[in-house]
């Protein structure tokens, strides 16, 4: 098969199925039922896609992404300007660099969500949520840190910029302090050493006080850190070999200072041990 570009800037093979105009299905000219044929414009904007999540969180510029994807600069950047129209992919106009856009990271989101133990985590938060009468968030760990991968509105209408995508900082956040407390430190050193890059410095000695506070409570909470306004209170979601899937947020309003009691953090910790139950943990 001889494969062309036509001026859209899409590749295909020159023998692609056509569709045939009385019947509205693929003609390929046999009455023998043929597998189907991939779309190579769409394999290659994969491959353009994936050069993307190799050059990390500062994304990349086009020679970049033509090379990592094996690509000419003007192929690679047909691609790219697809994607950028549609949300794929964004341009930093400073720059000029490339980087996975919000429409990626709502798809990730959305996938990492139909993980079981995310699942199950997932509806768990939600049931607590909903008997408290407020809002919470779920998290894992991403490229660059703890990300939202759920967020719930249990009642509580909170005015926040937090969203599904976002990065939780590891030394200002609750889910953080958690990740500080059940992770190596060869996976959280890089991110504290960005996070100290951009000006959010916590002493070694304060991290290393909240992270034996939160291996004694079993829990970790924030005020105000993270949104001015709000508090949270996380909890861990441990697998079979007590590893951290993932956390458990509920938030309220600072002023409320009594929706932490402590009948209110027992079902919040309880909801916590069952989804970790329920995907295996022994504790």
């Amino acid at each position: 098969m001889n494969t062309v570009v036509d001026n859209q800037g899409i590749s295909r093979g020159e023998d692609d199925d056509q569709e045939d105009p009385a019947s509205g299905t693929p003609n390929n000219g046999s009455s023998n039922e043929q597998p189907r044929k991939a779309i190579q414009s769409v394999e290659i904007g994969v491959r353009v896609l994936n050069a993307l999540m190799d050059c990390g969180k500062d994304g990349a510029h086009l020679r970049e992404v033509a090379e990592k994807s094996g690509l000419s600069r003007s192929q690679a950047h047909r691609y790219l300007l697809a994607f950028v129209n549609t949300g794929v992919v964004e341009q930093n106009i400073q720059n000029g660099r490339y980087a996975l856009g919000e429409f990626s990271v709502r798809i990730g989101m959305a996938a990492l969500a139909r993980v079981e133990p995310v699942r199950i985590a997932g509806d768990n938060l939600a049931s607590v949520l909903e008997e408290l009468q407020t809002t919470g968030l779920l998290s894992v760990w991403g490229n660059y840190g703890p990300t939202v991968i759920r967020w719930i509105d249990g009642g509580l209408p909170l005015f926040t910029s937090l969203h599904v995508g976002s990065v939780l900082p590891l030394q200002a956040s609750s889910t953080g302090i958690l990740y500080l407390t059940h992770c190596s430190r060869a996976l959280t050193r890089p991110v504290i050493a960005q996070e100290r890059a951009s000006g959010l410095v916590v002493s070694d000695d304060e991290l290393e006080r909240q992270i034996v506070q939160a291996r004694e409570m079993g829990y970790a909470t924030t005020q105000g850190t993270v949104v001015p306004g709000l508090s949270a209170l996380s909890v861990p979601v441990l697998d079979s070999g007590n590893r951290l899937v993932a956390t458990m947020s509920v938030l309220s309003r600072v002023q409320d200072k009594h929706f932490y009691s402590k009948p209110k953090i027992e079902k919040i910790r309880s909801a916590a041990m069952a989804a970790s139950r329920a995907i295996g943990w022994q504790g």
